[in-house]
């Protein structure tokens, strides 16, 4: 079973809250123009979405496209997708949840249908990311294929916890395809340097935070930053097949015809523009479940 890699208390200490889930709840229709009516949308209805912390900027910016394309209003919270897998159980009947779930990756989608927490039918692969591994630009490090992370002078590599959350299970099966000369895998190999966060993001905010750090983290995240560049991306050949799914959730506050019109949206021309515009690959209509 994999355990927590040791970390000093000065790496806790350069980090607060670095660890810990990426949860923002955002205003309905915030920064975006008021309705005809100049109540600020209000007439709208208001879906909850609780989205991969990576989706958070292509999320952001489909809040406009809903509010134009199928007047909705989202109302936006991001986590890991194990974290926002759990609120949906824990709201489950409560009228208090999530209408949609778009998930980093399969399991936690079939956790929650297995749990008949999802509406039937609506399931469908969305999108699909790539892994690369990044540093800061400042760095001395230099990193030009796989096994280079093993021997390379930096101190901790950071990922999503690889016990839940999508990017860090992504990366583990990376680093498992790689066999090494002298025998194992180089997962083994950087097992002690390993420094696991929270969710995507906050594997991102480590690099950043520091020049002796190196992370793998999927490609859409490390646009995201100008203070980090790209060492190298994970060859296809080692690369896992990297999937996100959208479900409308049972029991939602908005109700199922809202987060079906949502979910319609997220598959249109206008979505798979924006999407592709933040670095995803949107996969064909034929991937749906």
């Amino acid at each position: 079973m994999w355990e927590d890699p040791p970390m000093s208390g000065a790496w806790k200490r350069m980090l607060p809250g670095a660890v810990l889930a990426l949860s923002v709840t955002a205003c309905p229709g915030a920064g975006q123009k008021p309705g005809p009516s100049g109540s600020g949308g209000d007439e709208l209805p208001q879906v909850v979405v609780f989205a991969a912390a990576s989706l958070r900027d292509a999320m952001g910016e489909m809040a406009g496209v809903a509010r134009g394309e199928a007047g909705l209003d989202l109302v936006l919270n991001f986590a890991g997708s194990n974290v926002l897998a759990r609120q949906v159980e824990s709201a489950a009947g409560s009228n208090g949840g999530a209408d949609v779930f778009l998930s980093a990756n399969e399991e936690w989608m079939d956790r929650l249908a297995a749990d008949g927490r999802l509406v039937p039918g609506t399931r469908r692969a969305f999108l699909s990311n790539r892994l690369v591994v990044v540093a800061r630009r400042d760095s001395p490090v230099e990193i030009a294929r796989p096994r280079d992370l093993a021997t390379a002078s930096y101190r901790y590599l950071s990922l999503g916890d690889p016990r839940g959350v999508p990017a860090g299970i992504y990366a583990r099966q990376f680093l498992e395809a790689v066999a090494m000369p002298g025998g194992g895998t180089l997962w083994q190999a950087v097992a002690a340097r390993l420094a696991p966060a929270a969710d995507a993001r906050a594997a991102l905010a480590q690099v950043a935070a520091r020049r002796d750090v190196v992370g793998i983290v999927y490609a859409t995240d490390a646009r995201t930053s100008g203070d980090l560049r790209v060492l190298f991306e994970v060859p296809p050949e080692l690369a896992p097949r990297i999937t996100y799914d959208a479900a409308a959730v049972a029991g939602g506050p908005a109700g199922e015809a809202a987060a079906r019109r949502l979910l319609d949206l997220l598959a249109s021309a206008a979505a798979r523009a924006v999407f592709a515009r933040q670095g995803f690959v949107p996969l064909p209509a034929d991937a749906d479940r």
